[in-house]
């Protein structure tokens, strides 16, 4: 049980490092209707999770299956698919419910952009806490080793100072649709707490489902691109002489990509 313990508290650090992230809602002023800013903040989601979809679960990925002898060059790019073909019938049903409000009968509601955002970075928080959970478990299994267990920890902390941007990227497209700040800061919190019900979950099932860790992180990785080229990078470019939405985006690239080459 001391492997569960430790899985708990690693995720619930990296779910606190979300919810740092999700803070930053309190520091921007009001953008309802600034288009600059939805430019900007939906460009800076998809370059982070573009910047996250290649260094924290496709390369990952990748060594993961090699070290399973799996065949990497099947079980990433079938993962990769099934992800996109997960939020391509996500997308219809988020269509198909909220119709009416894309008909401009209720123009205060969430774009579709912003659900799917929120929709993918949570999916994607699940396989990063069944990592965790699955590090220390293994690390506390048996007699327990210290080399696994600060590798462990150094997972944690890599993966949680990766969710500090996340946070802010879920959050701050919510006030640009007009959500109140309070309410904003809670859903870009959330989208965090799958890690550690899945991290526990995983460090409970450590033997039975670490096989499918490599399909998993690749699932993720496509329902994130899904998103980005479906829907951020169009909403990030309102205007088509406007940059500001490609700015967004190189910078959320380069932060992310910073974090998980330094913490990697």
């Amino acid at each position: 049980m001391n492997g569960v313990f430790y899985a708990f508290l690693g995720t619930l650090f990296t779910f606190g490092v979300t919810t740092l992230g999700a803070l930053n809602v309190f520091v921007v002023k009001e953008a309802k209707d600034n288009d600059s800013m939805k430019c900007v903040t939906l460009g800076f989601a998809g370059g982070v999770m573009v910047a996250a979809s290649i260094w924290s679960l496709l390369i990952p990925g990748i060594e993961r299956a090699q070290e399973l002898n799996q065949i990497s060059f099947l079980i990433m790019p079938s993962g990769f698919l099934l992800g996109v073909v997960l939020l391509l019938l996500a997308d219809g049903l988020i269509k198909r419910k909220y119709q009416a409000v894309w008909n401009g009968k209720n123009p205060s509601s969430l774009r579709k952009s912003t659900i799917m955002l929120v929709l993918a970075i949570t999916v994607h928080n699940i396989p990063e806490g069944m990592s965790v959970g699955l590090a220390f478990a293994l690390a506390a299994s048996g007699q327990p080793d210290m080399s696994l267990m600060s590798g462990a920890v150094a997972l944690a902390l890599g993966i949680g100072i990766q969710n500090y941007p996340e946070g802010t990227a879920v959050a701050i497209p919510l006030i640009s649709d007009g959500m109140d700040k309070k309410k904003a800061f809670f859903i870009g919190s959330m989208s965090a707490i799958v890690e550690p019900v899945f991290g526990v979950l995983a460090a409970l099932l450590a033997g039975k489902i670490i096989v499918f860790m490599p399909m998993l992180l690749a699932l993720a990785a496509g329902s994130m691109i899904y998103v980005v080229v479906q829907e951020l990078i169009p909403e990030a470019h309102i205007n088509s002489e406007d940059t500001k939405g490609t700015l967004g985006f190189v910078v959320g690239f380069i932060v992310m990509m910073i974090l998980d080459i330094a913490l990697g």
